[in-house]
């Protein structure tokens, strides 16, 4: 029924015309970052790694890694992770889905391609990022391994849940018996000042009254860890 292969160059205007269609479908269009031509075909060549997904020939969802390189680009520098390993790290950038063909797991089945190959090659940092407004994307990220750390502003200003995940080895589990906290995506600045004294998302649910929630415990990031 769907169909998922790796992209190329010749790919770019499939690209370019899926992410205007999803981000013309999206009740709030700040949710989606849409990224230039020029980053899309960097991604598309050898600066990333680029999936779609089609529907009986039709372009129904897609999967982008950056890898930043050297490039000025780079989430990496949201945390302590030293400069010498800036090469070793890819972002999570993009993924998205057009609404009609929501609910198939496409974002799982890219994920897990991602995952297999990016394990292959020489990184071991994955970062991405997911505006807070946006429950369904953080839910995809965390469900893909990856913890939010951080919530920073990017691209103009606009405020966003940083994640990490290590790779290819998962994040460890952490202490048994450490004291959990909730609080509500809506909160900004209860969830800002939480994430920069050291907790970590490691779950997302769902309050009636609160709305998603994210589940969080101290836990430091495995890179300081080694360092420590």
């Amino acid at each position: 029924m769907f169909t998922l292969r790796r992209l190329g160059p010749a790919d770019l205007g499939l690209l370019l015309d899926l992410q205007e269609r999803i981000r013309s479908s999206l009740p709030d269009p700040d949710v989606f970052q849409t990224s230039t031509p020029e980053f899309i075909s960097y991604c598309l060549a050898d600066g990333g790694r680029c999936y779609g997904v089609s529907h009986e020939s039709a372009a129904v969802a897609y999967r982008m890694v950056y890898f930043p390189r050297d490039r000025d680009f780079n989430l990496a520098k949201d945390t302590a992770l030293p400069p010498s390993e800036y090469a070793l790290v890819a972002h999570w950038d993009t993924i998205a889905v057009l609404p009609e063909w929501r609910g198939h797991g496409l974002a799982r089945l890219l994920n897990s391609r991602a995952l297999s190959d990016v394990a292959s090659l020489d990184v071991r940092h994955l970062y991405a990022t997911s505006s807070p407004k946006n429950p369904h994307g953080i839910g995809s990220l965390m469900r893909a391994g990856f913890r939010p750390v951080r919530l920073v502003r990017k691209f103009g200003g606009k405020l966003r849940l940083l994640f990490y995940r290590p790779t290819p080895a998962p994040w460890t589990s952490g202490r048994s018996g450490e004291p959990e906290r909730s609080v509500p995506l809506s909160a900004i600045n209860e969830l800002e000042e939480v994430l920069r004294d050291g907790w970590i998302g490691i779950r997302l649910t769902d309050d009636d009254r609160l709305g998603p929630c994210l589940s969080l415990r101290r836990h430091s990031l495995p890179f300081v860890d080694r360092q420590s």
